[in-house]
């Protein structure tokens, strides 16, 4: 009896469980910190790899020579549709090394987890879908392209990667799937089809600069003081000033985020004359940024009445626009068909809380995306010990293998 595709997948990456975990642990003990931003070595660990599995249809593309991206593609027999398979190949900065238990570029094997700076977000990812396009490759082409797009920037707004690639018209396919973490309380909790937006901008408080020992003795304002005063009140009143309206899979609507960031005041004996503060919001699909920007502007014009004392000024320095793609797209049936098949459960369809890559392949490239479905959970990331189960990219690898021969043929 001839095996079955999917038998054909799984024997061959069942015999390469091990290798795909070191792998990953490879990709880890890589550091890609942005910023600062460079992710060549990275880049180059994953085209050796590539090529190790004989996949020789690979390039760089870069807009600057330090800011790579890996495409790689494995033809199929024609007339079959083209998916993408995506992960960035950057990670946030480790922060604090002290607060880590273990290095953040050790990629150490504690029990059942891998724990290493980007585990989750997303080296694992990324490691399964290297071997997932070996397994498409040794067992046979399908009839239509399998592409991975690997790329930069993505955790610093995705100029050099996604945003770029886009844009200048190197993202051509029927659909993708990108694997960011798609756990909040477990692991493989949920196939997302939103990508939330975001908007990141700045509130800048003017006050009166002079010398601290008058203060008592003349008009002035204290920026810090008003600043303060301002996170508290944003932080209490803001959502409930901001316009969105319903959504299927909108869960708690837009997360405000107050003062992310601040910074004010110059030195002692300085009297504070100005103070600014960072807000991070996640928008939902209908948000817009004019909206937006007009329900910032008219808190805040509502709270200098209030205050007379109060100077702020709004600036707008990041609109990432919220994506959704359909429940009835050929791939998501296909992922969910294939996790189901490997996990054992379907997983359900949900909106994921941050921001992907999914707004540049969809409005830019006109991919439809599934925002997120991959190994990890979102609030491990981005903090001291990140892990993930270490049976993350061996799954990983059967999923996006078996997905992607459903979806190609």
């Amino acid at each position: 009896m001839t095996p079955s595709t999917d038998e054909l997948l799984r024997s061959w990456l069942s015999d390469r469980d091990a290798e795909i975990l070191e792998f990953a642990r490879d990709l880890i003990r890589t550091p890609s910190v942005n910023p600062p931003g460079d992710e060549t070595a990275v880049a180059n660990v994953v085209v050796d790899r590539l090529r190790t599995l004989g996949i020789n249809d690979v390039r760089i593309e870069a807009e600057v020579p330090e800011r790579p991206n890996v495409i790689a593609r494995i033809p199929g027999r024609g007339g079959g549709p083209r998916l993408i398979l995506s992960g960035h190949l950057d990670t946030k900065p480790a922060g604090d090394t002290a607060a880590w238990a273990t290095g953040p570029w050790d990629a150490v094997l504690d029990g059942a987890r891998l724990v290493g700076l980007g585990s989750g977000d997303m080296k694992a990812a990324v490691a399964g879908m290297v071997y997932a396009a070996g397994a498409i490759r040794a067992a046979g082409a399908c009839s239509g392209d399998l592409l991975l797009v690997f790329t930069s920037d993505e955790e610093a707004g995705s100029s050099f990667g996604s945003r770029w690639l886009a844009a200048t018209g190197r993202l051509q396919a029927d659909a993708a799937i990108i694997g960011e973490p798609s756990g909040i309380t477990k692991e493989w909790e949920a196939i997302h089809l939103v990508s939330r937006g975001a908007a990141l901008f700045r509130v800048r408080v003017h006050g009166t600069q002079m010398h601290s020992s008058v203060s008592d003795r003349f008009p002035a304002v204290n920026a810090t003081v008003q600043m303060a005063r301002l996170i508290d009140r944003m932080d209490r009143e803001l959502k409930g000033r901001l316009s969105y309206g319903g959504h299927p899979l909108g869960g708690l609507g837009p997360t405000v985020n107050v003062g992310v960031m601040a910074s004010a005041g110059i030195f002692y004996g300085i009297y504070p004359g100005e103070a600014e503060f960072a807000c991070d919001i996640r928008t939902l699909p209908g948000m817009t940024r004019q909206t937006l920007e007009a329900d910032l502007q008219s808190f805040l014009d509502d709270v200098m009445n209030d205050e007379p004392d109060l100077s702020a000024e709004l600036l707008m320095e990041v609109w990432v626009e919220p994506t959704e793609i359909s429940p009835d797209e050929p791939v998501v049936n296909a992922l969910a068909d294939a996790a189901s098949s490997v996990l054992g459960f379907r997983p359900r369809l949900d909106a994921f809380p941050g921001a992907t890559d999914a707004p540049h392949f969809q409005l830019v490239a006109g991919i439809p995306t599934v925002a997120a479905f991959g190994p990890g959970i979102l609030p491990r990331a981005h903090s001291p010990d990140e892990w993930l189960d270490r049976s993350g990219p061996v799954l990983s690898a059967a999923i996006y293998a078996l997905a992607a021969a459903r979806f190609l043929e």
